[in-house]
């Protein structure tokens, strides 16, 4: 029996909690190579040397390079769908301008307070090859349907006008992704609250909610 399996340990440590660990170091060193370099400039080499691990620890965690960046885009879409979800249910009775503003700032906080997030979702996800693209165009449609469902809630009351919720939802999505990216890349970046704001506005305005600029 090896060492490594006595008691499930590896030099004191949890064999479970080594294979979290190492799993880590290659998530973390992905999304700093994917960032800085490149989806495409970013070898399983360079993220094996930048996490301190061999090429065969890599292949026990990720099937390939293309796997760790699905697993990547998965980790900050859901986290930031989740905290806009949140950020729309505490704030379902104040009225739709109210609402897009907690969403903004849930949605920012989640993927731009890490430019690295920022980047790896919104540009290097993008077309890095016909399974991603096809992936994240499935998820931006979960984004569509439950960002529509909103709006359309929002029309029955009166708040904004109905139809085209798809398209207008879309065009909403492209906007914010755009800002937040250059936000999140700006030296010196500008404050939160004025990105949130501009946001805002130009959202509330741009789906025909009643009130707007009041």
């Amino acid at each position: 029996m090896s060492q490594e399996t006595v008691g499930r340990t590896y030099r004191g440590q949890a064999i479970e909690d080594r294979q979290r660990e190492r799993r880590a170091r290659f998530v973390n060193s992905g999304l700093t190579l994917f960032a800085r370099d490149g989806y495409a400039n970013s070898s399983v080499g360079a993220i094996c040397k930048d996490a301190g691990l061999s090429s065969r620890q890599f292949y026990e965690e990720f099937s390939s390079r293309e796997a760790l960046l699905m697993e990547l885009f998965d980790d900050i879409e859901g986290a930031s769908r989740d905290a806009v979800a949140c950020a729309l249910a505490a704030t379902l009775d104040a009225g739709v301008a109210q609402m897009i503003e907690a969403a903004v700032r849930a949605y920012i906080e989640s993927v731009g307070a890490d430019p690295r997030r920022a980047k790896v979702a919104i540009v290097e996800s993008v077309g890095a090859s016909p399974r991603m693209e096809q992936y994240r165009l499935q998820q931006r449609k979960v984004w569509g349907t439950m960002l529509a469902g909103v709006a359309e809630e929002a029309a029955t009351h009166g708040e904004i006008p109905a139809g085209d919720y798809a398209m207008r939802v879309s065009a909403l999505l492209g906007a914010v992704n755009y800002v937040i990216y250059d936000w999140s890349i700006s030296e010196p970046r500008p404050a939160l609250d004025d990105v949130i704001r501009v946001l805002t506005r130009t959202l509330t305005g741009a789906i025909g909610a009643a009130g707007v600029g009041s």
